[in-house]
C-alpha cells in the first residue's frame, strides 16, 4: 500500500467514480448505498430522493462512512491495481434549495446538457473526520 499523493486525490475527487455511503441502522447495522458525490470546500456533497432510507438513517445516527475507489484493469501479474479514498464523518440532512447541488452533482457525471430532476431532493452535507486515500500497489 502507498498513500496517494495530491494529484491522484483531486483526480478521484473529480471523477464521475461512484461513491459508496455507509449509514448505521437503529441496531447499529451498516447499511452502504452507492451515491454520486461532489467535492467541495473540504466536504462532500450528495443529494438523493427525499423519503429514501439512508436519509433517514443519517439523520438519526450521523456517524457516516464514504468510499471512493477505482480499480483498474488486470495486469500480466494478475494484480489489477486500485486507488481508494475513505472517509469517516459527520453528515447532516437538509433540504436542497431550488435543487442547486442537485443541478451540479448531475452536471459532474452527466454533462451540461442534462435535464433537471423534478422530483423533491435533499442535500447530505458530509464534513470529514478522518480521510485516508491509499493505492494497493
Amino acid at each position: 500500500m502507498r498513500r496517494l499523493n495530491e494529484l491522484e486525490v483531486a483526480q478521484l475527487l473529480r471523477s464521475d467514480t461512484v461513491a459508496r455511503l455507509a449509514t448505521v441502522d437503529g441496531d447499529g447495522f451498516p447499511h452502504v448505498t452507492p451515491i454520486w458525490f461532489l467535492w467541495d470546500n473540504g466536504r462532500f456533497l450528495l443529494t438523493s430522493y427525499a423519503g429514501r432510507p439512508h436519509l433517514r438513517r443519517a439523520a438519526e445516527n450521523s456517524r457516516v462512512g464514504l468510499v471512493i475507489d477505482v480499480e483498474q484493469p488486470l495486469r500480466a501479474d494478475g494484480e489489477r491495481p486500485n486507488k481508494q479514498i475513505r472517509v469517516i464523518g459527520d453528515a447532516t440532512v437538509a433540504e436542497d434549495p431550488e435543487g442547486l447541488w442537485t443541478a451540479r452533482i448531475r452536471t459532474k457525471y452527466l454533462g451540461p446538457d442534462t435535464p433537471a430532476v423534478p422530483a423533491e431532493r435533499r442535500l447530505i452535507t458530509v464534513v470529514p473526520r478522518r480521510i485516508v486515500a491509499i493505492a494497493s500497489v
